[in-house]
């Protein structure tokens, strides 16, 4: 089969090459063999990609791991009541084990999977929007989850148009209901985008420079209820207390690195361990924060299909790209200005 693949640490653009490689086997019953049709480019692949030694990882690496596809084989030890069969349309991701230490990877024609790692794609999702769903899904669950979210609160969401952001934005809306309101931080661009997915109203951050000023001049008198940062804009933390009612969190993916090598990472672990851990008597901000990691897993990922299937959720997207053309996706995903998810369509169906 064919897949992209890495044999060292790296930018995509300049360690990825697209090579033929045997299609994988099952090595016990619980497992699936998949038809690739689309995959999802996330910051955490690029990280690990970058970041991660290759003595550390299997051969051939293959980059990536939320996908969706179609089942083309399914273990003997799959239960019955997953549904599974020849030809069932899925989505899911591969666990980070299995994809630093065996390899395994979304940008490839085919993979095997565990079957706890993937759902049936709703019949009313597009296979290129259940491909973006997984992690970024379930890091938006987290957030929400975090939130304790009520009906008619106000809450402010950071980075409303990416990834993370677009899917929070629809399932705070969903919560919060007419009684309460959503404010969205994005860019000049993506503002009527914003206001489709439930926001009641969007700040633009390239308009208002710093933001956070704007956020005080605007809404200093009316604070918020929660403040949830889709995008890691640590400016946003630490003036939180100007608009963000006292003793309410400030719910976060965490600080986002100005570049993916070991100095901007080793900075930003120490910037995470400062805003939860610096005393307010020293100089720390004065509001709770709380950061979360999504990592996929069977019950929240058929929460999404759930919520997909019932209209209440859909994925934006922000480009797709052919198989061959994976380097500039990557490009594009790694500007931080993609409205929505970076899909690379594997195998049309």
């Amino acid at each position: 089969m064919q897949a992209w693949t890495h044999s060292q640490a790296g930018h995509p653009t300049k360690v990825l090459t697209l090579r033929s490689i045997p299609i994988p086997t099952p090595k016990n019953d619980a497992e699936v063999l998949i038809k690739i049709t689309h995959a999802a480019l996330n910051p955490g692949g690029s990280i690990m990609m970058q970041l991660c030694p290759s003595m550390f990882r299997g051969k051939p690496c293959i980059p990536e791991m939320d996908f969706s596809g179609i089942i083309l084989q399914v273990g003997s030890g799959v239960p019955e009541s997953r549904g599974f069969k020849e030809g069932t349309e899925v989505f899911g991701s591969i666990p980070v084990g299995p994809h630093i230490k065996e390899g395994k990877g979304a940008l490839a024609k085919f993979v095997v999977v565990e079957h706890g790692c993937v759902a049936v794609k709703p019949g009313s999702l597009p296979s290129e929007q259940a491909a973006g769903l997984s992690v970024a899904g379930v890091t938006a669950l987290e957030l929400l989850r975090n939130s304790k979210l009520e009906k008619g609160d106000k809450v402010l969401i950071n980075g409303a148009s990416g990834g993370i952001g677009s899917l929070i934005t629809q399932m705070v809306k969903d919560v919060v209901g007419r009684e309460g309101a959503v404010v969205g931080v994005c860019s000049t661009d993506n503002i009527e985008m914003v206001k489709s997915l439930g926001a009641n109203e969007v700040i633009d951050y390239r308009r208002y420079l710093p933001v956070h000023e704007q956020l005080t001049e605007k809404f200093g008198n009316e604070y918020f209820d929660i403040v949830i940062d889709a995008r890691g804009v640590q400016d946003i933390f630490h003036n939180c207390p100007k608009f963000l009612k006292t003793g309410k969190p400030y719910v976060t993916v965490g600080p986002q690195p100005p570049a993916y090598n070991v100095l901007s990472m080793l900075n930003t672990i120490v910037q995470m361990m400062s805003n939860a851990l610096w005393p307010r008597v020293l100089g720390g901000t004065d509001r709770p924060y709380v950061q979360v990691t999504g990592l996929a897993n069977l019950k929240d990922l058929e929460l999404l299909a759930e919520m997909a299937k019932d209209g209440k959720l859909k994925v934006p997207i922000d480009s797709q790209w052919d198989f061959a053309e994976v380097q500039k996706a990557y490009e594009r995903m790694l500007s931080k200005h993609a409205k929505g998810k970076v899909i690379v369509n594997i195998e049309t169906v």
